[in-house]
């Protein structure tokens, strides 16, 4: 095995300018590839597979209509009913109709009520914009009266109107909604008017701009930031050009692959170039300052070279392994986006190494030596004083590190048993930011913006089974159904077969309102749903067996949407005949399911992840009780980092779900290049566990150190993020990133020292 790896080391450094050019043709290719890879952010990607309850949203979305298609536009005119105001409606109105990928536009000057003196029933309320007062106070009355607008397109008070857009499903992607939403903003900007928009397109369009300008907006940054941190350690131009150039080279071989594979930048993967770019710089770092080490100690810069791979290219490759298995745990879930997600960035961490161990020693071959000045001047820094310290601290005080280390675990524990692990839809976004701010204004004035249906079915354990709803025993059913509905204070406005019924009841009775009822039988209930065939397709399947109530529900917590789930059904078990089962379903409640299912399989890819590296551990170093101990301090920064969660009320999301695991693979690399360093001291210095400790220190310290707080600056830049998730993201990172280099530069010595665990295989540790 030595042997073997003598030769490939050989190799490397006899060949450097054939291992460069082959290098560059890989990256040429991957940069030609890439150009392949295409944005896709359909959302149901994210829709777990083989689900009960997403087969049901998927049958209601045949049997009816997609109800993820419609836009509000509310706009505030001080008086929506005036003459002027509905002229500038209408031709707004018109406008909005004649874009292209809109079926359909509904506002005040084109609805239609049903009317008790025309012959035709339903017949518009505005044929003509009046003049009179009179007549603009009539009909503003009449709309004012009908339930079927209140809530819908008027305020309750009469302040606020909308104009609801319905778009065509062949549009409803992300292409097709920024080009409707763009054009959206050009027509109305043209009034004076102040305009709020909602409805899942917006809601959608919105998350992947901020997705988008997030994936091209970190790029520059996080390079600058790496850039400035990679001189201040190195502080020569080689030192902060190479492993820049090894990451850079790392996330074109990366996107090349994507584009070879067809895997697309998705709602998931928009941030792998940005990871990769922060994570992928760990290990040209530790070969560089190895490197600089051995220049130091004398060696030639050939045998340098040759010592910085044997020493710790196996440590590289080991630490690599565990935060590839880190991302590799993600494809347990059963969503793809998710699995897509794992594998690429396991891929690319694995990329980082190949990159990172062939690049930069042969750059370095080529590129002069680094004289003996630059590199103490280098050694001689606030580090190097900061670690002598710590060497002090763990040689005299181990009992008070752990001791303290105790202390803050608790403290840590305390908070994050705090961390509320149900959230809404809404809370990826905060407050000040415009899309927020308009969804909760439209939530005050329309009652509530988010879809939220029920579907009543007729199932065949009783008599009406064969006049399915039209049946007004079992309209009734379901009108006793919607009131329940109105009592819960989160649903909105619901609409049903039942008002549309009662409205037309009551206009072939003259407009009597003693006759806003159901019919009385089910050939009346026929006859009307046969002259308005179009207003009830939407709201009954095919064969009448089901009923759609359609309406909106507030932006509650997935904890909230399981007790209103809870509360209907067992309401509807005693209260419903047993031949009417119903469901709930929509986007709203498909998407809180969504959240909640990810935290809940990312918190088992994370288990996975813990218990595989904890055996990997275990293998390389033979030891139970060395296992025991690797996990210790990468188990305080994960608590530390639910405790900050605790402590700034930062729910368990599907974000920081996921910061969860990555963090940890990340975090695990320390304490790996610490415990393999330890153990090669430790048999340098025959079995003394102090002057191990303080050589790991001296030396493995300063890689642990600086590459925290690269990683931990890389992290930071995203925090700057308009994007909740990736502030989220950024910050929890950074923080596990600074809680790892505490516990493996204290708690990681204190305890091997007051332990002393017995190293196997210490004669094979110096190649490792």
């Amino acid at each position: 095995m030595k042997l073997a790896l003598d030769k490939v080391i050989s190799f490397q450094l006899d060949h450097p300018i054939r291992i460069l050019f082959i290098i560059t043709v890989i990256t040429v290719g991957s940069m030609l590839v890439s150009t392949r890879v295409q944005f896709d952010f359909t959302v149901e990607n994210l829709f777990p597979d083989n689900d009960p309850e997403v087969d049901a949203y998927f049958k209601f979305q045949e049997e009816f209509e997609r109800e993820d298609n419609l836009i509000y536009l509310a706009y505030d005119s001080e008086d929506p009913f005036s003459r002027s105001n509905l002229l500038t409606t209408n031709l707004l109105t018109n406008e909005l109709n004649d874009l292209k990928g809109v079926v359909k536009v509904t506002s005040l000057t084109n609805i239609e009520l049903f009317q008790p003196e025309e012959d035709l029933v339903l017949s518009p309320v505005y044929k003509t914009i009046p003049t009179s007062k009179d007549s603009l106070l009539f009909l503003k009355n009449r709309i004012m009266s009908s339930p079927l607008i209140i809530d819908n397109l008027i305020s309750s008070d009469g302040s606020i109107a909308t104009i609801l857009l319905e778009l065509d499903d062949e549009i409803n992607n992300h292409d097709g909604r920024e080009k409707i939403v763009n054009k959206i903003g050009e027509i109305t900007s043209k009034t004076d008017w102040r305009w709020y928009e909602a409805g899942v397109p917006i809601l959608r369009t919105r998350y992947v701009q901020y997705m988008l300008n997030d994936f091209t907006r970190f790029l520059f940054p996080v390079s600058f930031v790496l850039f400035g941190a990679l001189f201040l350690l190195f502080r020569n131009i080689s030192g902060m050009l190479l492993p820049f150039v090894a990451v850079f080279i790392t996330v074109l071989w990366v996107l090349g692959i994507m584009g070879a594979i067809g895997l697309t930048i998705n709602i998931v993967t928009y941030i792998v170039p940005t990871l990769v770019l922060i994570i992928g710089v760990a290990d040209s770092i530790h070969i560089m300052l190895k490197f600089q080490e051995n220049l130091l100690n004398g060696n030639s810069k050939r045998e340098s070279i040759r010592i910085t791979i044997r020493k710790i290219g196996g440590a590289i490759m080991l630490t690599s392994i565990t935060t590839a298995i880190g991302f590799l745990s993600l494809i347990s879930t059963n969503i793809i986006m998710i699995r897509q997600f794992g594998a690429i960035v396991c891929v690319s961490v694995i990329l980082a190494f190949v990159v990172s161990i062939t690049f930069i020693p042969s750059m370095l071959m080529i590129l002069e030596t680094p004289t003996q000045k630059s590199l103490k001047s280098v050694s001689k820094n606030l580090r190097n004083r900061f670690l002598k310290w710590t060497v002090k601290l763990n040689n005299y005080h181990q009992k008070s590190i752990i001791f303290l280390s105790l202390i803050l675990i608790f403290i840590f524990l305390f908070y994050a048993f705090k961390v509320d692990p149900h959230s809404s839809l809404m809370e990826d976004l905060s407050k000040g930011n415009e899309l927020y701010d308009d969804m909760i204004f439209m939530e005050k004035k329309m009652g509530s913006v988010m879809p939220f249906e029920v579907i009543a079915t007729v199932n065949n354990k009783g008599a009406p089974f064969e006049n399915g709803i039209k049946d007004p025993q079992t309209l009734h059913a379901i009108a006793k159904l919607q009131d329940k509905l109105s009592t819960i204070p989160e649903i909105g406005k619901m609409i049903s077969v039942i008002d549309y019924l009662r409205e037309i009841n009551q206009a072939f009775n003259k407009g009597d309102k003693e006759f806003y009822s159901i019919p009385k039988t089910k050939e009346m209930v026929s006859q009307y749903i046969f002259l308005q065939e179009e207003q009830f397709e939407t709201l009954v399947n095919f064969d009448y067996s089901s009923a759609r109530l359609t309406g909106r529900i507030s932006d509650i917590t997935s904890q909230r949407a399981k007790e209103i789930k809870n509360e209907i059904i067992q309401w509807g078990r005693e209260n419903l005949p047993s031949y009417l089962d119903i469901q709930l379903t929509g986007t709203t409640l498909m998407g809180l399911k969504i959240n909640q299912y990810l935290v809940t399989n990312l918190v088992v890819s994370f288990l996975i992840a813990f218990g595989v590296i904890f055996i990997s551990m275990l293998l390389l170093f033979k030891s139970v009780k060395i296992a025991i101990i690797s996990m210790i301090p990468n188990f305080i920064p994960l608590l530390l980092m639910a405790g900050v969660m605790g402590y700034y009320n930062i729910k368990l999301r599907p974000t920081t779900a996921m910061t969860f695991a990555i963090a940890y693979g990340i975090a695990v690399d320390d304490t790996i290049h610490f415990l393999v360093r330890f153990r090669q001291e430790l048999f340098s210095h025959k079995g003394h566990y102090r002057e191990a400790n303080e050589k790991t220190l001296l030396t493995t310290g300063k890689a642990i150190i600086s590459t925290s707080f690269i990683l931990s600056a890389g992290f930071l830049v995203m925090v700057t993020s308009n994007f909740l998730p990736s502030r989220d993201f950024g910050f929890l990172a950074a923080v596990t990133m600074f809680g790892a280099l505490l516990a493996d530069l204290f708690f990681l010595p204190a305890i091997l020292t007051l332990t002393r665990p017995k190293m196997s295989d210490i004669k094979s540790s110096s190649h490792i």
